[in-house]
């Protein structure tokens, strides 16, 4: 957009500038043991030398949020959940803001947030994930130190969902995204419409010849009279050339907000095409006064359609796409919930990598960057707000809300909308996970909550993951439907062959909408294998059998089932990587969830190889259980997942069979058995897999199994 970063972190675009104002903070939490939570933190007097040096994004719950305590903390759960104080002084000179309109903008602090600028009370935001601005232009002092003090804290609501002790995931606490300081002119782009650009792209009438791309600018004059501005809006292409431009006039009255439509039509316009070509447009707009430019934005966008068939599944610019994808949370094993952008790279490398075409965004609003990356590599985007299993804390039948959580609810799905209007990806606005309360003014809820995403946009469809399967759970509003089911794992849902016959029951029966599977799979330790493993006896979901090679095989099956069921518009695997979630002590990890196809430290387990061979047609061979290093020499099974034309299994150097893809059963054809191989005891044995190609290439792995007990 124009913009010219200086080395100090102050970057400058068309009339505003932005300022990362993420280093150097000091840090205390205000427990209650130690006596701090009465802290006046605020205060100009206080003496914060004694107080930790952090940067920005910072957690407190890095370390024992993922710790496995099962002892109870401020809070009430086994994690620090409570109250934070981060400080920061800051020099604002008037040379570069004298006359400027300033604002404080946070990407994300958890979960309630209040701002004061020189020890006078700025405002108050109540949510965990959503990015938010507050005008302090009247609090600041130019040309001295300003004192920025930020209360946070994490400790469990009745009014702000997810709820209480709602949702298996660690809550992690604190300024956990960055931080910005924008400073703009008086008449600017609008600020504060909920955490939005205040810009809003929509195309419409999309055909291969042409496109109409209408766009709304919400616009603000804080200034002391009625002023007139030009607001264009120029098209341009992934290259830069302008393909479109218009203008308008608008007069803005004195401390009034009021919002401009311009159109335009594109010739010819190039589809964002998912994974086979995200291809995108930027819609540069600019505010401007007598040929001066007082303000701009660069918002990209993408031209697409979809549909979702009850009985065909997904079409994307009328093509049928094959949606398949993971839950995804925000946590890394480096630093929890204060995730860095090269980080979250990683991780969207990895998802790409094993051949997903989506994503669901569990169970919140994500960062910006991720929704920017989804749209860059392809990937559609379930995205949804924090209504996790209860949105009343009352344990009675009458389940009656809370004071205030109506109208939170409701303001952060405002805030999920309008912060992610503009992206591509986003397919679906979701409004609740694994609900399991239901009463009248619950569902009376529900409708008020689907109707207002459909005013603030009528483009996208609503969606809910269900886990109830009856009575009026089936009737909660929304145009298509997610089931999170667990066959092959919770013994609650039964074994895992009967996946697909229940999927078709609902499906041809009970729900008429597109459905998808919203959430499936089941935990896998990376340290744990057995042979011959039985589901009903030797799995425990909530212990520490989690066998990794069960794991992959329950997902073998499961799969098979899936793909012969074109009329899932989605299927989505829980999910990506193991997460925080203090409290559990499952397989071999505490303090986590382990139903990841990777773990928290983002090393892939078998089950991710399998979807890998599966839905990615680069060449690849994986040779499974490396892990079982010390097993039975009479092994029952030796297995590879690889999308090679043969492979061959080679035991200290001696071929034991070369297999053809063409001999594998239809809903296995990557999966490449050896049956009943044995090893040398008491030494270490060389197993070797060796995957040839159609082009002649060849590709090969190994592992080293010591034989034991003959």
């Amino acid at each position: 957009m124009n913009c010219i970063t200086n080395s100090d972190g102050f970057t400058h675009c068309l009339g505003r500038s932005v300022l990362s104002i993420d280093k150097d903070w000091r840090f205390l939490k205000l427990t209650q043991r130690d006596g701090f939570s009465s802290l006046n933190a605020e205060s100009s007097e206080l003496d914060d030398g004694g107080w930790e040096t952090v940067s920005l994004p910072h957690t407190w719950n890095a370390e024992d949020g993922a710790a496995g305590s099962f002892e109870k903390d401020e809070g009430g759960e086994c994690y620090y959940r409570g109250l934070g104080a981060y400080r920061k002084k800051l020099f604002l000179p008037s040379e570069k803001y004298a006359g400027k309109r300033l604002f404080i903008e946070f990407e994300g602090a958890n979960t309630v947030t209040e701002l004061f600028v020189n020890g006078r009370f700025v405002g108050k935001h109540e949510g965990g994930f959503s990015a938010f601005r507050f005008d302090i232009t009247e609090y600041i002092a130019l040309d001295g130190e300003n004192l920025i003090a930020v209360k946070v804290s994490n400790a469990p609501t009745d009014y702000i969902a997810p709820i209480t002790d709602q949702g298996d995931f660690t809550k992690m606490g604190g300024i956990y995204r960055d931080v910005s300081l924008i400073a703009t002119e008086h008449l600017h782009i609008d600020l504060t419409d909920f955490g939005s650009s205040g810009v809003f792209v929509t195309p419409k009438n999309i055909t291969n010849d042409s496109a109409d791309i209408e766009i709304l600018i919400k616009l603000a004059n804080d200034g002391g009279r009625d002023e007139s501005v030009t607001v264009s809006a120029d098209i341009l292409n992934a290259a830069g050339e302008t393909e479109a431009s218009a203008a308008a006039d608008v007069l803005l009255k004195t401390g009034s907000k009021s919002g401009i439509s311009v159109s335009l039509s594109l010739k010819k316009p190039k589809l964002w095409d998912g994974v086979r070509s995200p291809y995108l447009y930027a819609a540069s707009v600019t505010v401007k006064q007598d040929g001066k430019t007082l303000d701009g934005y660069r918002q990209r966008f993408g031209i697409r359609t979809y549909r979702m068939d009850p009985k065909e599944g997904f079409f994307l610019n009328g093509a049928y796409t094959d949606l398949r994808g993971v839950n995804y949370h925000q946590d890394s094993y480096e630093n929890g919930w204060s995730m860095t952008d090269s980080q979250r790279e990683r991780d969207y490398k990895m998802i790409l990598d094993m051949g997903c075409t989506s994503v669901r965004m569990a169970h919140y609003q994500h960062d910006g960057y991720e929704y920017d990356l989804c749209d860059r590599l392809g990937l559609t985007v379930w995205t949804e707000i924090g209504i996790v299993n209860k949105m009343s804390a009352d344990d009675s039948e009458a389940h009656k809300l809370s004071e205030g959580f109506a109208e939170n609810a409701k303001t952060q799905l405002i805030e999920l909308i309008r912060q992610n209007y503009n992206h591509p990806s986003v397919i679906v606005w979701g409004i609740s996970n694994e609900l399991h309360q239901m009463t009248d003014e619950i569902y009376g809820l529900y409708a008020d909550l689907r109707a207002l995403a459909k005013r603030e946009d009528e483009t996208r469809y609503t969606t809910f993951a269900d886990a109830q399967f009856w009575g009026k759970f089936l009737e909660l509003p929304g145009e298509v439907v997610g089931y999170n089911r667990y066959f092959g794992w919770y013994k609650e849902a039964g074994p895992v062959e009967g996946f697909g016959s229940w999927l078709d029951e609902y499906h041809d029966s009970k729900e008429l909408r597109p459905v998808c599977v919203s959430e499936y799979g089941g935990g896998g330790a990376l340290s744990q294998f057995k042979d011959n493993i039985n589901w009903l006896e030797e799995i425990d979901p909530w212990g520490e059998r989690h066998y990794q090679n069960y794991q992959s095989a329950m997902h073998e099956k499961i799969w098979a089932q899936f793909s012969r069921r074109r009329y899932l518009w989605g299927k989505y695997i829980w999910c990506m990587f193991d997460f925080a979630s203090n409290g559990r002590h499952e397989g071999d990890t505490v303090g986590q969830n382990d139903k990841g196809l990777a773990t928290r430290e983002r090393v892939p387990k078998d089950s991710y190889y399998f979807y890998k061979s599966v839905w990615n047609s680069s060449p690849m061979v994986h040779l499974t259980e490396k892990g079982f290093e010390r097993r039975p020499c009479l092994i029952p099974e030796v297995k590879a997942y690889s999308n090679a034309e043969y492979a061959e299994l080679y035991v200290n150097g001696v071929s034991l069979g070369k297999i053809s893809r063409l001999e594998l059963d239809s809903d296995y054809s990557t999966v490449f058995l050896w049956k009943n191989i044995r090893i040398k005891e008491d030494q270490a044995n060389e197993i070797r897999v060796k995957g040839t190609f159609s082009d002649g290439a060849v590709i090969e792995d190994k592992a080293e199994w010591t034989g034991i007990g003959g």
